[in-house]
Formats: structure tokens, sequence, C-alpha cells
């Protein structure tokens, strides 16, 4: 009875075995990315840095027109360094997202154009930019808080300091960093306005080299320091030459050109930016 137990299991296995299952054959998504003109809806995330490498939040996030859904695969040439590629599943047809993931390192600042060409589908591009800025050391920094709150504006941080007008259009010592928040587009301008450059000292919004602070905010509006109640903004300049600024800020600076009713205190300002 056993051994009549063993033959039938024997056999059970050997005709399962021996059927072949029918391949069902993979579709390829088929989707259109346009005919080499700029890609639709190409959104850059992340901040691309010279000399440091990508992460998985240095991404472009581009809409494509799928007729067949299925997986497919996406990416470009190699620019400055650095390239982009994704692939997936798409899962309907009609407009589509696809995020395309970056990877190496920029090799130098400066915007580079990128060429989008499927792997699957029809054969189209589409093309894109990234510009890469210029890091900033980690002995340097540019922080301060805005109503007891930390920010970071070390991003691109550096200073000018001779005749020449610096970034806010003034001569003198002229500060500036971005914010280093993803994708934020915030940015502070600050420093002392005078003929030639700057020495170490004390400086305020009523000095004869007078001390300003210019903050852009995330809706674009321009907040000064206060036009009433001066002295309402203070620099100290503890050490400057030829290579690097450094020093302390603070004061209150109000919207619609210093003169709002809304107004932000800037308290334990630091500053250590190369100059250029």
């Amino acid at each position: 009875m056993k051994s009549l137990f063993i033959l039938i299991i024997a056999s059970l296995f050997l005709s399962s075995g021996c059927k072949k299952s029918p391949e069902t054959p993979i579709v390829l998504a088929v989707y259109t990315l346009g005919t080499g003109g700029e890609c639709t809806g190409a959104v850059a995330s992340g901040r691309f840095v010279a000399d440091t490498a990508l992460t998985a939040a240095n991404t472009i996030t581009i809409t494509v027109d799928v007729s067949v859904a299925g997986p497919y695969w996406i990416t470009t040439n190699t620019a400055n360094g650095i390239s982009f590629s994704e692939t997936g599943t798409f899962t309907s047809t009609g407009p589509q997202t696809a995020v395309l993931t970056g990877t190496g390192t920029p090799i130098r600042t400066g915007t580079s154009n990128f060429l989008i060409t499927p792997k699957s589908g029809p054969g189209d591009s589409c093309t894109f930019s990234i510009t890469a800025v210029k890091g900033i050391p980690p002995s340097y920094y540019l922080t301060c808080l805005f109503n007891g709150v930390y920010r970071n504006f070390s991003d691109s941080a550096h200073a000018s300091n001779s005749n020449i007008p610096g970034t806010s259009g003034l001569s003198g010592l002229d500060v500036s960093g971005l914010d280093t928040v993803v994708n934020s587009k915030e940015k502070i301008d600050f420093g002392i306005s005078s003929p030639g450059s700057v020495g170490t000292g004390n400086y305020a919004d009523t000095s004869s080299s007078r001390a300003y602070f210019s903050y852009l905010d995330k809706g674009g509006q321009t907040w000064l320091e206060s036009a009433s109640g001066q002295p309402s903004f203070k620099i100290a300049v503890t050490n400057v030459s030829a290579g690097i600024a450094q020093g302390t800020f603070s004061g209150t600076i109000r919207n619609q050109q210093g003169l709002g009713a809304d107004s932000i205190a800037i308290t334990n300002g630091l500053f250590s930016v190369p100059v250029k």
C-alpha cells in the first residue's frame, strides 16, 4: 500500500513538472517625450553643487504622454560629470509623471544641457538644463536666528570688499548667501556701504559707512532694515582680509521696503565667508 502511494505521488510530480506554462510576452510602454524641444513640465529638485556628489534628492521630473502602459527605461547623456535615469512601469495611459534620479559629481559651476532619451518607446527626445553652483567649505558659514528660529544661508555664501559694487549694487563690504533648504529661493544680502573697502569695526544703519540688510522671502517680497526707530541694524566686522570676512550681525527688518507693519528680529548672526 505504501509503495502504491509513493508511485501515485511520483506520477503527479512528474506529470506536473513536464507541463509547460504558456509565456506571456512583455509589452513595453509606448509614450512620447517631444521632438528635441524642452521637456514638458521639467522640474529639477535638490541643489547641484560643484565637487559634491549627487544624492537621491537630485532629480528631474518630467511629464510624458503614454499611449500604451507598461515598463519603461529613460536616461540622459552625461554632462558636467552627471546624468539622470529611471526605470519603472506606467500603469495607465495619458499624461504621466516620470522622476529621473541623478548620479555623478558636478565637475564645475555653470549651466549644462541634457537630452532625455527613452530606451523604450518610439525614440523621440527632449531637453532640460541644470545649473551647478559653487559650494562653501565647512570652515565657512552664514547663519542667524529669524524671530528665534535658526536659519542657514551658507549656500554659495561669499563677500566682496572694494570700491566695486557687490551683489547689492553697493560698494564696500557686501555679504550674500542662499538658503540651504532644498528648492528654497530665499536669500540674504547685507554689509557696509562705503566708497572703498571696509576694515574691522562696529557699524550701524546710522553710521557714515552705513550698515544695511536685505532679505528675499519665499514669496518674492523684500525685507529691509527698518526705516524708523534707527539704529535698527548693526554689523560688527571682526576680521577682514583679501581672503575672508568674519563678524556678527543683528537687528530688525520689515517688509515693504522697510516700512511695513510686519517685522523680523534677527539675532545671533554669524558670518565667516570667502572674499572674492
